[in-house]
């Protein structure tokens, strides 16, 4: 698929580190439309869902008069002779693409509903379906009428409005004192050094790593050329970096997407100065910072000590009779551990 990798919208970013290795994506015989390719959030780009998926993403589309009013993207899986439909690896929000005929608000939520019912029918056969939608999504009454369960998942945002002055103020003490001390000893640097990212990574995790690294590497490094990423490394006073972050953004938010830390610099305090400095990065970027999202209450507990706001992510499942067997039998996608 012929696919400009580089976004005249954030070219002017020349500040930033740039990361020049080029970036090949699948071809496919039907193109891939899921949004504009730099509109909406970063997750829902097609460029995006693409260097995540590889040759791995479908999508079912619903056409009304010879138009297309709604598309959804999903990958298929095989868990445990379960089939199950989800979204991109690292797409951490989903939701449908659609185009309704502009109508009264009482129409538009028919359509919406109605749009929505028609992807959902299309899907093809699953025990279970699970979807993310963005805080944004309006759609998450429309599939409690298709027929899907709907839970609340969470992440933590701090508006671009805010003052970071003052709310350094409101930060939990303990934190705050981390940030500060840790601060005397590390300097955090902006960099595109993604394989050193994805190194520490592989070595944070000590054989265990779990993470698709060919999927981190594509994303990674299409997110860089693209001028929609930025790495920052806190490097301590002997010029070792001790851990990273790698950020993502859209046009109005920033995004904690991964973090990782060398196991064997162990300094206090380093993954909360890195959080605030990527909070700092947001703000002064003019857009709002999201953690994007949590996967334990320890996790959960971390982002709260920023003071901030959580905001509703709905979490959408449709489950076969099947379906409902695994997700007794496993972890539920809504629901969080220690």
């Amino acid at each position: 698929m012929s696919l400009s990798l580089v976004n005249p919208r954030y070219a002017s970013s020349a500040a930033l580190p740039r990361y020049e290795v080029p970036i090949a994506f699948p071809e496919r015989e039907v193109p891939l439309v899921l949004s504009r390719n730099g509109d909406g959030p970063i997750f829902h780009q097609t460029w995006w869902q693409l260097a995540s998926a590889d040759n791995a993403l479908e999508q079912v589309s619903a056409t009304w008069d010879g138009k297309v009013v709604g598309r959804l993207a999903y990958i298929r899986r095989n868990k445990f002779g379960f089939r199950v439909l989800n979204m991109p690896p690292y797409c951490h929000t989903q939701g449908p693409v659609l185009s309704l005929p502009p109508s009264k608000p009482a129409k538009v939520a028919r359509n919406l509903r109605r749009v929505v019912k028609e992807l959902v029918d299309q899907l093809p056969a699953h025990d279970r379906f699970h979807l993310i939608l963005d805080p944004a999504d309006k759609s998450a009454f429309a599939f409690a009428m298709a027929g899907c369960s709907i839970y609340q998942d969470f992440t933590f945002r701090l508006d671009a409005r805010r003052n970071l002055e003052e709310h350094w103020e409101h930060l939990d003490p303990k934190t705050r004192n981390l940030v500060r001390s840790a601060g005397k000893s590390l300097q955090v640097r902006q960099n595109a050094d993604l394989e050193g990212f994805l190194a520490m990574c592989d070595k944070e995790r000590a054989g265990k790593n779990m993470h698709n690294m060919a999927a981190l590497r594509r994303m990674g490094a299409a997110a860089l050329v693209r001028g929609q990423a930025v790495i920052l490394t806190a490097d301590d006073e002997r010029g070792r970096p001790t851990a990273s972050a790698f950020l993502v953004w859209d046009d109005t938010l920033v995004y904690y997407w991964q973090s990782s830390r060398d196991p064997e610099i162990v300094l206090p305090g380093a993954n909360n100065f890195l959080v605030w400095e990527s909070m700092k990065f947001a703000l002064e970027s003019g857009r709002t910072f999201d953690m994007d999202g949590y996967g334990s209450r320890g996790s959960a507990r971390f982002g709260a000590k920023f003071s901030m706001e959580p905001v509703v992510r709905a979490s959408v499942v449709h489950m076969s009779k099947l379906g409902s067997v695994m997700r007794a039998l496993t972890t539920q996608p809504h629901s969080i551990t220690e």
